[in-house]
């Protein structure tokens, strides 16, 4: 059908709608923001003379029961042949969940993704990542877990991630 559509189309198209808005605001409402981590990262630490080190901020956004979306933000120290430069990341990774309610006190999660390094300038580097996490039982609030990859060269981190019941 062409053409502007009645009234009566329109008035039954948003009666149509209203359940499924209602319903889209109670979730907006129910939900809360998503966890929000910090971390301690290692990449490529070859040696005393180079690597990086980094603290970082992130969060871990829910796309499903299994599936997180992990955005984080690092900034620290890169060392290259003996010169330290301060340097940053920034971490867009999938992680796909082994156990996502939290039914065992350990949990596996792996995936991968991209990373964006700036260091010594106006040097950038992007990278595929893959990783691994180990979280472990709760800590009051607080769930710390492990990482652990490529990308870049060898990574490793410590995370502390918020909690919430029933889900990793």
């Amino acid at each position: 059908m062409h053409g502007p559509r009645s009234r009566v189309e329109m008035v039954s198209l948003l009666l149509a709608l209203a359940p499924v808005c209602a319903r889209a605001q109670q979730i907006v409402r129910a939900s809360t923001m998503p966890p929000i981590e910090l971390r301690v990262d290692a990449i490529d630490p070859r040696s005393s003379r180079s690597g990086t080190l980094q603290g970082g901020i992130g969060v871990n956004v829910p796309l499903g029961y299994y599936v997180r979306l992990e955005l984080v933000g690092g900034v620290g120290v890169t060392r290259r042949d003996t010169l330290d430069h301060a340097s940053g990341r920034v971490d867009a990774l999938g992680r796909f969940l082994l156990d996502p309610f939290g039914e065992s006190p350990w949990g596996l999660s792996i995936g991968g993704g991209m990373s964006v390094v700036f260091a010594g300038g106006a040097r950038t580097h992007e990278y595929l990542v893959v990783v691994t996490d180990l979280e472990g039982p709760p800590l009051g609030a607080i769930v710390p877990a492990l990482q652990v990859g490529l990308g870049g060269g060898v990574r490793a981190g410590i995370v502390l991630r918020g909690y919430h019941s029933g889900r990793r």
